[in-house]
């Protein structure tokens, strides 16, 4: 046994290099024993724009870890988005970090200046007036090719 542990063996790349290793404990919003809670570097017009990431440096979760991750983050989410009827949580398709496990959630703002990309972003989205949560999956352009010939 050589007493790596796990954060030290990692399946990402450069944790000394990682931006959320780095993050200060000053901007840490919340702490959870396995997790910890940010506002995003760029807010991208959003009124708020958060971030879980795990305490380790993990590029990938099992399946348990990430319920655990996106049952946290509904509730602070309801917390956080409470100026909202609906908000999502955004899979890493756009991750600038893809080597540190994290999901950032936000505000659908239509103004936002990440709208269009939120459209093309797989996600949850929970509507808090109702209870509910539904899928959504990206949607796709329209092409000028793709339109349907009027006639």
């Amino acid at each position: 046994m050589t007493g790596l542990t796990n954060a030290d063996t990692s399946q990402g790349d450069n944790r000394d290099g990682c931006p959320l290793c780095k993050i200060a404990q000053r901007e840490v919003l919340e702490e959870y024993p396995r997790w910890r809670l940010a506002r995003t570097k760029t807010m991208k017009g959003h009124r708020e724009r958060l971030m879980l990431f795990h305490r380790e440096h993990l590029k990938t979760l099992d399946e348990q870890s990430i319920g655990e991750a996106y049952l946290l983050l509904m509730g602070i989410g309801s917390r956080f988005f409470s100026y909202v009827t609906e908000w999502a949580i955004f899979e890493p398709v756009y991750a600038t970090v893809p080597n540190h496990w994290h999901r950032v959630a936000s505000d659908l703002d239509t103004k936002a200046d990440d709208y269009k990309q939120i459209l093309k972003t797989p996600r949850t989205i929970i509507d808090s007036e109702r209870g509910s949560i539904h899928r959504a999956d990206p949607i796709e352009q329209i092409t000028d090719e793709s339109k349907p010939k009027e006639s």
